[in-house]
């Protein structure tokens, strides 16, 4: 999964105003900085770069809705959305450290609730641009196709201010652990004894989908190229493989069950999700400017002679399909990615949940290893997509 791109001047009149508080607040930042290390961070490297990945990830969303991208509109809020996920982790790191001192990773029910975010924000990223290169009709209304992830996010914060007061503890099982085996089926097995602070099979499960979410959303970002006939989209893919790495850190991290051995894994998320953040932004900026943006429109529409909101900017964003080339062939069905998302979260959850207690390695940290593993899976995924024919378009 991706944490954190963390990880805006969008167009989202929800998200729209409340960016230039956050980035001014210091006080909100440094909250930021600390639940989303999933460690007492604040003043640390890891601190400052969660905190520094912000500007960056707001100027990604700033050129990413430039109207001429024609980002489709469903995949533009599952990137905005991804703040809500950022706020989620201040309000729960705050709740984590006041009423059970610990760290958001420690805390299962609290822990898996703001992950859940992340996995919302990536299917609307990558449903979203699926969506677009089949050619499907892009949902009307303002509010009936955003209204699930406002729910999802109204209900953890909900669950974030009750929870304590409902006597959850600070290693329960987030939704009560639900796809936990048995213990009888487990008493005879030869499985070591896991610590209290372990991943239930839920968040588990959270976190290897918003990993197979973010991986099939660069798919399609790749594919989208095809589709817009600007291959300045696939620099997008390659500007989210470092949050992908960050993602794997995190996961990493959580293998050799938060060990201090493997601390670094922190600072090293924090380091990767600044710099995700700061390609993306880059890969954002290289679209617009082949679509005609120009330095000139960051001034006030009134210095540049413009009307703030003309008739031209608003038939754009409304016909964001416009232009587009569908290739309904280079996607898979909906029932079948959905389909194979759940299978392959449910298998690797539950499968690293209990195939963890059969060998010592999680139980001895190791540096070098945990290194590895964040260098390799990324590095195998960039094979993945330097390998694609460039006939394919994807």
């Amino acid at each position: 999964m991706r944490m954190r791109s963390l990880s805006t001047l969008s167009a989202s009149p929800v998200l729209r105003g409340a960016i230039p508080q956050m980035a001014l607040d210091s006080s909100v930042l440094n909250e930021v900085s600390t639940s989303l290390a999933f460690a007492d961070t604040a003043g640390t490297l890891a601190g400052q770069f969660f905190q520094y990945s912000l500007l960056p990830y707001v100027g990604f969303l700033y050129f990413l809705n430039y109207p001429a991208n024609k980002t489709p509109k469903v995949a533009n809020f599952g990137f905005q959305f991804l703040l809500l996920f950022v706020l989620s982790t201040v309000f729960t790191g705050i709740v984590t450290k006041s009423v059970y001192s610990s760290s958001l990773a420690n805390v299962d029910w609290l822990h898996g609730a703001a992950e859940a975010l992340l996995t919302c924000s990536n299917l609307y990223v990558g449903f979203g641009f699926r969506a677009a290169i089949a050619g499907e009709k892009e949902p009307e209304g303002v509010w009936s196709w955003r209204s699930p992830a406002l729910a999802l996010f109204a209900a953890v914060a909900a669950a974030t201010a009750v929870g304590p007061t409902l006597g959850l503890g600070a290693h329960d099982a987030f939704l009560f652990g639900v796809g936990a085996l048995p213990p009888d089926l487990l008493a005879n097995a030869p499985l070591a004894a896991e610590p209290v602070n372990a991943l239930s099979v839920p968040t588990w499960a959270i976190h290897f989908s918003s990993v197979f979410e973010w991986l099939f959303a660069m798919g399609m970002v790749w594919q989208f190229a095809s589709v817009t006939g600007n291959e300045k989209w696939k620099g997008l893919t390659w500007g989210m493989l470092p949050l992908h790495a960050s993602g794997i850190a995190a996961c990493t991290y959580h293998f050799f069950y938060n060990a201090p051995e493997v601390s670094f894994l922190v600072a090293v998320q924090a380091g990767l999700t600044l710099l995700g953040n700061t390609t993306v932004c880059l890969a954002a900026l290289r679209i617009a400017l082949s679509n005609g943006w120009q330095p000139k429109e960051l001034l006030p529409s009134m210095l540049r002679g413009e009307e703030a909101d003309g008739p031209a900017a608003s038939e754009a964003e409304d016909d964001s399909a416009v232009g587009l080339t569908p290739r309904p062939e280079a996607v898979p069905s909906l029932p079948f990615i959905s389909a194979e998302l759940i299978l392959l979260t449910a298998i690797s959850a539950i499968g690293l949940k209990y195939g963890e207690l059969l060998i010592p390695l999680p139980f001895e940290p190791n540096a070098i290893v945990a290194a590895g593993l964040v260098v390799a899976i990324p590095a195998v995924v960039s094979n993945r997509f330097m390998k694609l024919p460039a006939a394919d378009g994807a």
